[in-house]
């Protein structure tokens, strides 16, 4: 699942070529997963509100996303944000974490710092 198209990443790395699209969506790819592995339960997507702001629930009790025109649900900004900062890293450091900007088996600051607030706390 891609949380970000090729297009919007390709803009966000300010590229210029298309010769590395293959690379460059195996990268949105591997960030798409490793924000909603972080994420653990939490919804990627922006909650539908009534019009008071409160947000609508199904029966399950599970937020209901707001949808495009289209139908397809929308992905917050957060979280749009944070993927493309992840694939900042991934497709700059190709190799390794030069930089040493995250530890391994975790993900950088900036990315968790914008999605700390959605994650579902780990229940011990």
């Amino acid at each position: 699942m891609m949380l970000v198209s090729l297009q919007a990443a390709s803009d966000h790395l300010r590229r210029d070529t298309t010769a590395d699209d293959e690379d460059l969506e195996l990268k949105v790819h591997a960030a798409s997963s490793a924000v909603l592995n972080y994420l653990k339960s939490a919804s990627p997507y922006e909650p539908k509100r009534d019009s008071s702001g409160k947000v609508i629930r199904n029966s399950n009790g599970d937020i209901v996303p707001q949808t495009d025109s289209s139908g397809m649900p929308i992905v917050a900004y957060e979280v749009r944000a944070a993927v493309l900062l992840m694939v900042g890293y991934l497709y700059k450091n190709r190799d390794e974490n030069a930089d040493g900007a995250f530890e391994q088996g975790y993900l950088p600051k900036p990315v968790t710092a914008l999605l700390y607030p959605l994650r579902v706390p780990a229940v011990a």
